[in-house]
């Protein structure tokens, strides 16, 4: 029987059976739909991760001391800056307080740096309005986008030149998640006034500091606000993500357990390697699946060869060959199959956004900023006082100085579907429906012609 011929029989042979057909077929179809939507789902929650993470800088290195009478000064960013790999240490004090409205208190960070190296950590950070204090400007600061435009009901913008107050300033220091151990040290005046000079433009979710949520001044004017010359941390930003790794390895030589070192590349090897695991589990589900197949397809086919043994003796009685019948039963299983990959496939496709959409109330990312617990009250002043408003608060988790608030950033995620995936599930479909359907083929194709037609 020629290709074409087979095709048609077999489809005759689907069509007269349409229950049984649709029955087998469903079998088929949850394996592919199986592994398209959940490996889809979970390939595209990692790459969703490894984007948010990159974009926080890959390179950059955030180094902070531990420990009783640890401390880290301008003679360590000196040395960190002059290591193998490294193309720029960055300072800075982090300062935190709280804005208050009323009752509502939200955090914020005043964040003191060298503004001429800004740039390094992060890269795509650039002024909307105005211009960076001055190094030597003790009242001068650059706030950002989420400080000028709070987007609170009933709150106005900042602008350049107003005048903005923060209160309840204090220095944290150690390792804080959701407000665990640390401290907050009022070391100096809890109040300090600082004359907008520009505003930044969003930046989104950052690391440890998050530019939007942050007020920042130059390192002179945080020194003199703490009355110290030490620093909370230093960005220690490496020549390229390969050298992280050798970068973190010689800072811990030289100071050993006197530092904690974190940085976005550790994180995102971590968050990899776990939907890693969690992409070979759902696969092993898929695969469960396909063998539940499998064996509904040898079955299914097993059954129709017995009904089907008096049309199997007519033919073999009318010249068919052993291998003709074989090539019959055999066709039916592929069509099958194909027809149950084809399905899933696409049921898989639509699996995976709905996989998507359930989890998307549940699924978010911590945020690493530096607002948090103290937070910090901004008043703002053109010629005098006005309304006391706030910006925009901290995050789920805080890797540093910074206590942490509750709010935490949702991560889009986009169903990781690719054109391999969906070839696979097919080829997975045709390749269950061709080995579940061997066994009964052989089967058919031994029959006896004389005894096909006695027993039917």
């Amino acid at each position: 029987m020629r290709p074409v011929g087979l095709l048609k029989y077999a489809l005759r042979a689907l069509t007269e059976r349409k229950l049984r057909a649709v029955l087998t077929i469903l079998g088929i179809v949850i394996g592919p739909a199986t592994i398209v939507s959940l490996v889809s789902a979970t390939q595209g929650y990692s790459n969703a991760s490894a984007a948010q993470f990159s974009s926080l800088g890959a390179t950059t290195l955030f180094v902070a001391p531990v420990g009783r009478g640890t401390t880290l000064t301008a003679a360590d960013v000196s040395a960190m800056q002059n290591m193998t790999g490294v193309v720029s240490a960055l300072a800075y004090q982090q300062i935190n307080g709280e804005i208050t409205d009323g009752s509502t208190t939200i955090g914020a960070s005043v964040v003191a740096v060298d503004f001429s190296q800004l740039a390094t950590a992060f890269p795509s950070l650039t002024l909307s309005q105005g211009n960076i204090p001055a190094p030597s400007d003790t009242v001068g600061a650059a706030i950002g986008n989420s400080v000028a435009y709070p987007n609170l009901s009933g709150a106005s913008n900042f602008t350049v030149n107003q005048v903005l107050t923060v209160s309840g300033l204090g220095r944290a220091s150690g390792f804080v998640v959701g407000g665990g151990f640390g401290s907050q040290s009022q070391s100096a005046s809890t109040k300090h006034s600082f004359v907008v000079t520009g505003i930044y433009g969003s930046y989104g979710q950052g690391f440890q500091i998050t530019p939007d949520s942050s007020i920042f001044i130059p390192l002179a004017s945080g020194e003199a606000i703490l009355r110290s010359s030490t620093y909370t941390g230093i960005m220690v930003v490496a020549s390229s993500p390969n050298t992280v790794t050798e970068v973190t390895n010689e800072l811990t030589a030289a100071y050993g357990q006197n530092i904690r070192i974190t940085s976005v590349s550790s994180l995102l090897s971590s968050i990899q390697s776990v939907t890693s695991g969690t992409s070979t589990l759902l696969e092993a589900v898929g695969g469960t699946s396909v063998l539940v197949a499998f064996i509904g397809i040898m079955t299914t086919m097993l059954t129709s060869v017995l009904e089907r043994t008096k049309e199997i003796g007519v033919l073999k009685a009318l010249g068919s060959s052993s291998s003709g019948i074989m090539a019959v039963f055999l066709t039916e299983a592929v069509v099958t199959g194909l027809i149950g990959g084809f399905i899933g496939a696409g049921a898989g496709y639509l699996l995976s956004f709905l996989v998507i959409g359930a989890l998307s109330g549940t699924l978010r990312v911590p945020g690493f900023g530096g607002g948090g617990g103290g937070g910090a009250s901004v008043a703002r002043t053109a010629t005098a006082p006005t309304a006391v408003r706030g910006a925009a608060g901290g995050t789920a988790v805080s890797f540093g100085p910074a206590a942490a608030s509750t709010s935490s950033s949702t991560l889009a995620i986009t169903p990781a579907i690719t054109p391999e995936i969906i070839i696979l599930a097919i080829v997975l479909a045709v390749a269950v429906g061709t080995f579940g359907g061997l066994i009964p083929a052989w089967r058919a194709s031994r029959l006896n012609p004389v005894e096909a037609l006695r027993r039917s």
